[in-house]
């Protein structure tokens, strides 16, 4: 029987000793997901180049075998202030520690002490098992358009098995607001409040499958070299140099508030510089875009996500 690509259920929980099945469960640890796709077989090849009196091909042997699911999530809160929303798992699989107080919750990366996750990906009754995954996150922000999350999760490979899919229970996910004029808040950056196209963030974690012999088998963030895009409506000089403040490479905090409504509050900030400067087009209206670095000051601060 043929595999049906959209019947597809993801569960995720944080595993409490790394690379032992954390047992995530539909009731407890679903994840809402769109454009899912799973890696079942990722591998290296050891070739053997060896040399024979014809042309042909020679043997590779397969190592390294690992697993990799990617997805995306959509960007709202949690409904009620103080309370995580059902996505942060994920982003402590990706380097972030969580922080919850009674009226908001915070994610920050950090460079140590990275958790990790149990995956399970099933496709139609088939189920992929990734554990001990950790990975990468990216936010796209786009006018007249929901907010996502882009997961990519390595893992090491836990088997893949018959296994009727779970029953998910997706309530805690709430429905996002479009990224319009209606529902930001405010943006700034350089102390300036700019008509915005889009805004992406690349947290572009450093993710490596490790396993060497007498070590153990792991997944690793190794590093992280955060970017973000940011497509404004082009200004008058006057109004504010964006070129100028690209050739004398300042600093400035960039600050998203997305949402109006308690619990569904989204605040992104970021310490950036621009890297580079270039106009494009909208609607026959000149766009600028900037190429931003995301930049520490004191170490693990150059960005933070803030649900209220």
């Amino acid at each position: 029987m043929p595999l049906n690509s959209k019947r597809v259920a993801i569960v995720a929980k944080v595993e409490s000793q790394e690379g032992i099945d954390a047992v995530p469960t539909g009731d407890a640890n679903a994840i809402l997901v769109a454009n899912p796709k799973i890696t079942p077989f990722e591998s290296d090849k050891a070739e053997r180049n060896v040399v024979r009196p014809y042309f042909g091909n020679a043997e590779s042997v397969v190592t390294g075998v690992r697993m990799k699911a990617e997805f995306e999530v959509e960007l709202a809160g949690s409904g009620t202030r103080g309370t995580a929303p059902a996505w942060g798992v994920l982003l402590k699989g990706c380097g972030f520690v969580e922080a919850i107080d009674k009226d908001a919750v915070s994610y920050a990366p950090v460079s140590t002490g990275h958790e990790s996750l149990t995956i399970y990906y099933n496709l139609d009754g088939v189920q992929h098992k990734l554990t001990g995954a950790r990975g990468t996150v990216s936010f796209d922000l786009q006018n007249k358009a929901l907010p996502r999350m882009k997961f990519v999760f390595t893992g090491v490979h836990g088997g893949i098995v018959d296994e009727v899919a779970p029953a998910l229970k997706l309530t805690p996910f709430q429905t996002p607001m479009p990224f319009d004029a209606a529902n930001v808040a405010s943006l700034q950056v350089f102390g300036f409040s700019p008509a915005v196209q889009s805004l992406s963030i690349d947290i572009a974690n450093e993710v490596k499958h490790r396993s060497l012999p007498g070590g153990t088998e792991r997944v690793l963030i190794t590093g992280r070299k955060p970017t973000a895009s940011l497509q404004i409506e082009s200004t008058r000089i006057a109004e504010r140099d964006w070129f100028g403040l690209a050739r004398r490479v300042m600093n400035s905090p960039l600050s998203l508030v997305h949402g109006k409504a308690k619990g569904n509050i989204i605040q992104l900030d970021a310490t950036v510089s621009i890297g580079n400067a270039d106009y494009g087009d909208s609607d026959n209206i000149s766009m600028t875009t900037l190429q931003l670095s995301l930049l520490p000051t004191n170490g693990d601060d150059e960005f933070r996500l803030t649900v209220r």
